[in-house]
């Protein structure tokens, strides 16, 4: 009866992993999608550098690394133009 009992919390705890990922992979999912349009409802250059990093955050947490590269460059790009935009000159960076 016991090792009954032990098999059938097994079987309910077999499924409880792949339920927990499904969660897991929602939930890094609408984070990408509200980040993504974060990004997409600002206009100001310094909120777009700013939400930009945001996304490539999201992605690398959902350990989307294309994804989170292709946002990277992105927000090179957008901290950038704030930056032109304030008149702040940056640095020039050394690759090694």
């Amino acid at each position: 009866m016991r090792g009954l009992a032990l098999l059938a919390v097994g079987l309910i705890c077999a499924g409880c992993g792949q339920v927990a990922d499904a969660q897991g992979q929602l939930v890094e999912t609408l984070k990408i999608r509200d980040a993504t349009s974060d990004y997409e409802k600002a206009r100001a250059p310094l909120d777009r550098c700013v939400k930009a990093k945001l996304v490539a955050a999201a992605y690398a947490d959902a350990r989307n690394t294309g994804e989170s590269q292709a946002w990277e460059a992105r927000e090179h790009e957008d901290c950038r133009a704030a930056a032109a935009a304030a008149g702040v000159k940056l640095p020039v960076s050394v690759k090694r």
